[in-house]
């Protein structure tokens, strides 16, 4: 049976739009000898619309744009994924079978994720019961919905044991086709340092897929086909990886992040299984496909990026000028008396290697005016941490400044102007940032990327950073002779206790031991030694963090929503 995968691009709260693309992708895959069509979850209504799905005018668009579709399929089925109301007052999240202008079927999502980014309880009721198989064309066909994927204990090694597995129970029945409909975003592997293991390494979101689509399709000897979703949601990228799993683990399918039709027979032996590809070209594509789709789905057109002459910042503004254009990127070096003429030098190199438009504005004076005030009160004060977060706070000002002000708009060619975040995983982590400074902006790109993933991926984007920016030693320059790794710790130690603490979710009481796995000699003693001070760190600037913009998600475990932690726990 020729199955083809809608893998597209839904917009959240917008049925109508939603509901041309998949009947534009419907007619061009039965043009393109299709015998069935399948879509992703929530295809009409996007994944995930969260507190819109409690407004009514939208779940009525939604059923009434689900209806017409429904009307609008011919003999080949269009299974799309939708949602209804229930009982409760909540929803169903459903997969129609739609033939011939009438629904034929409907299947209900059996499982329902309350973990991570997740929480489809609150907006769903799970359906306990057996859902039905349908027959088609000599084959009976099981429909299940994203997480039905991910109940098997053994394939799924995840933090909740579900009390049935809705894919076994579709195989009990005498299902010899499956499908499953997703909105399955993606993110990279817990970070180790490059050529090391362990066996407590949390694995990339492809290596899952893989691992519970062959695992599932040897276990009950059908053929799986699976259709996920493309495009980013907020914090949320979705990468694809539609396609096809015979019994024996060959695989037919798509190339990640491209949205399209894609193609797969059930009767047809697949391939072997591709290989991932590289994490920084991964995380390359996702942030720079989460920028744009962002920016765009919130009416923002052009960006400000501070160019300090590191390489976040660097990194950050080659990402925008990539998913913007190099004319909607601006950059603007900021300086004080402390800062370099290399710094100066690199933040214009820079921008000239990107072709964007480049500003220096003089955040010494507003930083002198601050100091003065405060000293005219306690004329006897010495400079200290005050006047570094005083600079930082004055750098903030005028880039906050500068998306509202005329000039800029004129440069950008449009008002609909929005800082960009320059911070990474690890100053999050440590509290290493200025609240309503450097930890200002609409969105942080980088956010979720320990410091070894800025500099790797800095590498990934080749002649777009100045090899002078990837040499030097980071530093905030807020201070003489101030280096990250000195205010902190070695950054390849430090990003070994994160990786493992945070990604991975090791216990604090096992990272001194896993701590081998990621580092030897000196590097490993002195990492030892300052766990006591990083698992301060990490507590004591839970607060500083709930007030940073919002990050993509690139990794198992991110700040934010998929980590939760009172601010006032003991």
């Amino acid at each position: 049976m020729r199955i083809a995968l809608l893998q597209l691009n839904s917009r959240l709260g917008d049925p109508e739009a939603n509901g041309r693309a998949l009947e534009a992708a419907y007619r061009e895959a039965v043009g393109r000898g299709a015998d069935l069509v399948l879509s992703a979850e929530m295809a009409v209504g996007g994944y995930l619309a969260e507190d819109r799905l409690w407004e009514q005018a939208l779940r009525r668009a939604v059923v009434a744009e689900s209806e017409r579709l429904a009307a609008a399929s011919g003999p080949v089925p269009l299974v799309f994924g939708t949602c209804t109301p229930s009982p409760s007052g909540r929803l169903w999240n459903e997969l129609w079978w739609c033939e011939s202008g009438a629904v034929r079927a409907r299947a209900r999502k059996r499982i329902l994720p309350a973990y991570d980014v997740f929480d489809e309880s609150r907006y769903f009721d799970a359906d306990l019961e057996l859902q039905p198989l349908v027959d088609y064309r000599g084959e009976r066909v099981g429909l299940s919905v994203c997480e039905d994927l991910w109940a098997s204990a053994e394939l799924a090694p995840g933090p909740i044991r579900y009390p049935f597995d809705p894919i076994a129970d579709l195989a009990g029945q005498g299902a010899t086709l499956i499908l499953n409909a997703s909105a399955s975003p993606g993110h990279l592997g817990s970070y180790l340092p490059p050529g090391r293991t362990a066996p407590w390494q949390a694995p990339s979101k492809l290596a899952l897929r893989r691992r519970l689509l062959q695992g599932h399709a040897a276990r009950h000897g059908v053929p799986i086909a699976y259709a996920s979703r493309v495009g980013s949601e907020s914090w949320l990228t979705f990468d694809g990886g539609s396609g096809l799993v015979q019994p024996d683990g060959t695989w037919q399918g798509d190339d990640f992040f491209e949205e399209g039709v894609v193609m797969t027979d059930s009767a047809v032996q697949g391939r072997p299984w591709p290989a991932e590809p590289r994490e920084e070209a991964w995380l390359r594509r996702a942030l720079t496909i989460g920028l744009r789709e962002n920016m765009a789905k919130q009416g923002l057109e052009a960006a400000v990026v501070g160019l300090s002459g590191g390489i976040d910042s660097s990194v950050v503004a080659a990402v925008a000028a990539e998913a913007l254009g190099p004319d909607r990127v601006l950059g603007i070096a900021l300086p004080t008396r402390f800062t370099s003429a290399e710094s100066l030098t690199l933040a214009r190199e820079q921008a000239d290697a990107l072709g964007i438009p480049f500003l220096q504005l003089d955040a010494g004076q507003p930083f002198e005016g601050a100091a003065r005030a405060l000293g005219a009160a306690f004329p006897d004060r010495a400079f200290g941490l005050t006047d570094e977060n005083f600079q930082s706070r004055c750098r903030g000002m005028l880039l906050m400044g500068a998306t509202s002000e005329p000039g800029v708009h004129r440069l950008l060619g449009t008002p609909r102007v929005a800082v960009l975040n320059t911070g990474n995983k690890s100053e999050a982590a440590t509290g290493y940032f200025t609240l309503y400074g450097d930890g200002i902006g609409a969105f942080g790109i980088l956010g979720d990327c320990l410091k070894a993933r800025v500099f790797a991926l800095a590498r990934e984007l080749g002649p777009a950073i100045p090899r002078g920016i990837l040499e030097r030693k980071p530093t905030a320059e807020l201070r003489p002779d101030q280096t990250d790794e000195t205010s902190l710790m070695p950054y390849r130690q430090l990003d070994a206790v994160l990786g493992i603490l945070l990604e991975a979710r090791r216990e604090e009481a096992q990272i001194r031991e896993d701590l081998a796995c990621a580092l030897e000699g000196a590097d490993l003693e002195q990492a030892r030694n300052a766990l006591p001070r990083v698992f301060a760190l990490l507590r004591n600037s839970e607060f500083k963090r709930r007030q940073l913009p919002f990050c993509l998600k690139v990794s198992p475990w991110a700040f934010g929503r998929g980590r939760r932690i009172p601010l006032t726990a003991k």
